[in-house]
């Protein structure tokens, strides 16, 4: 085959690999179809709004910590002392009524003291704390009163709260959407924006715990629980 032919036989091959199976026409390049073209979106305007809830709630359970701490001249009669106290201390609270797996040991220590100005080792102290949970109100100032006359020397405070706090958050959630929703409507209302529409809402944490502490400085002092504030946080995002 000459070079003629050659070249001929080249320029036939590339039409039958460009032309059309059926009819033989070259195959052209299609411009996209409408429907295969993403359009973006306008943004669309925006409110963004945070509301606050607040509602009350009476306290229904109360945790109170007690504790017991000694020195003594050996570690080992220090830890004698302490764990003597605490189990008294111990039966004392359950004699009231207070089941057993409602007190929880929530610390126990033993360091040596040091004479002043000195690495000379005067003595041992020891220290024991349990937290006792008491869902009978009534029985809180009872509870001081009968682990400080078995021994104990160390009250760290009584703190109030919710045993099922779920109800009480949910109503301070709904009055932050209502709070949310009203300013956003007093916004839209004075920038004269019609229909606006929900389409983001989410809680704000507003690292308030659901409980109030209060400090008990003497096992003779009434304990009040008082009402809880239970405070919720919104964002909400209004669309127009």
């Amino acid at each position: 085959m000459g070079r003629k032919e050659t070249a001929a036989a080249v320029l036939l091959a590339v039409w039958l690999l460009a032309g059309s199976p059926a009819g033989g026409a070259p195959v052209s390049a299609q411009a996209p179809t409408p429907s295969s073209i993403a359009v973006p979106r306008a943004p669309a305007h925006i409110v963004v709004v945070i509301g606050q809830g607040t509602t009350e709630a009476v306290p229904d359970q109360a945790l109170t910590t007690v504790g017991v701490q000694v020195t003594r001249a050996s570690a080992q009669e220090a830890q004698a002392v302490a764990s003597t106290v605490m189990n008294r201390v111990v039966q004392q609270i359950i004699a009231l009524g207070i089941p057993r797996e409602r007190l929880q040991t929530v610390e126990i220590s033993l360091s040596p003291q040091h004479q002043p100005n000195s690495d000379q080792i005067s003595g041992y102290s020891a220290l024991q704390r349990i937290r006792a949970t008491v869902d009978d109100l009534n029985l809180v100032g009872r509870v001081l009163d009968a682990a400080v006359s078995a021994g104990a020397n160390l009250l760290d405070g009584v703190s109030f709260g919710l045993r099922d706090p779920a109800a009480t958050r949910a109503r301070a959630l709904a009055a932050a959407v209502q709070d949310a929703r009203a300013t956003a409507n007093a916004l839209a209302g004075a920038a004269g924006i019609p229909n606006l529409r929900l389409v983001r809402l989410e809680e704000v944490s507003s690292g308030q715990p659901l409980r109030a502490v209060f400090q008990v400085t003497s096992q003779t002092t009434p304990v009040l629980g008082g009402t809880l504030s239970i405070n919720a946080q919104v964002r909400a995002v209004f669309a127009f």
